[in-house]
């Protein structure tokens, strides 16, 4: 009889066990899938956020390097002895407007309203200060998430790196330049000092963007690997503890069918027993 009851109970839960104690070594699979769950669903809300703001950063990057281009194409215009003062200033004008998009898209916010390329706090990744230098509120490097066990990874990047190039600071020398040619440079003397500058300052938003783009790969990747793992965790899990719904209604089926005849045997012995007691 326990023994039916028990293959109900499977085929009404859908499950093999109702407690752990009926297998504890299943139990303890189970249990440790459970935590399994738990670390993947944290993985994966950290793998969502890290390649959001990723693929942000790397669309905001290629608009960075569209101005740089820009700023290039100016320079070596500028750079041209044959143009007149009132030609440079014209490129004066048009580079400082480059600086200006360069510093909002610096400044560009996040879905959460945090600046991309800020600090933690959220205070504005670049400050332009009036002196004309430049402030950036942002560490030397950005903390971390962990997207898999012993595995972390750099969801953004700082407005620090993507605007220090190993020749120093990208808007001051663009600034600088555009401030040059609007005072009236009458050689482009100017230009041609600045743009292995300029060369410099472009080629550190190209790295910069590679390593994003580099990161942004290594997500995908992971997530990938964590979804199969995770099936495959499923798969496991549910061939250790659901119910075999075919053979056990077939085994439920066969028991009844043995209890059913035993109960009908024992009462045909007793009927039996009972006649000859009273003859």
């Amino acid at each position: 009889m326990s023994n039916a009851v028990k293959l109900q109970t499977q085929l009404a839960t859908g499950k093999k066990f109702t407690s752990p104690s009926e297998n504890v070594a299943v139990g303890q699979q189970l249990a440790e899938f459970d935590r399994k769950n738990i670390d993947a669903a944290a993985y994966t809300s950290n793998m969502n956020m890290s390649s959001s703001l990723l693929s942000q950063a790397d669309t905001t990057l290629d608009s960075v390097y569209t101005q740089m281009q820009r700023a290039t194409e100016l320079t070596v215009r500028a750079s041209n002895g044959s143009l007149s003062v009132q030609d440079r200033k014209v490129i004066g004008d048009e580079m400082k407007a480059v600086v200006d998009t360069l510093i909002g898209l610096g400044n560009v916010t996040d879905s959460n309203g945090r600046s991309l390329f800020g600090s933690a706090s959220g205070d504005a990744a670049i400050t332009k200060n009036t002196d004309g230098t430049f402030t950036y509120n942002t560490a030397p490097s950005l903390s971390e998430v962990p997207i898999a066990d012993n595995m972390s990874i750099q969801p953004t990047e700082t407005a620090a790196r993507i605007f220090q190039s190993p020749a120093g600071d990208t808007l001051a020398i663009l600034s600088q330049l555009a401030a040059a040619l609007q005072g009236g440079d009458p050689t482009g003397e100017s230009a041609r000092g600045a743009l292995d500058k300029v060369n410099s300052a472009t080629d550190q938003v190209s790295i910069v963007q590679a390593s994003v783009g580099a990161r942004a790969a290594r997500v995908e990747l992971q997530q990938t690997l964590q979804e199969n793992v995770s099936a495959d965790r499923e798969e496991l899990r549910s061939s250790l503890e659901d119910t075999d719904m075919t053979a056990t209604a077939a085994e439920f089926a066969k028991t009844m069918t043995i209890l059913n005849a035993t109960q009908s045997s024992f009462s045909k012995l007793s009927q039996l027993s009972l006649f000859s007691y009273l003859r």
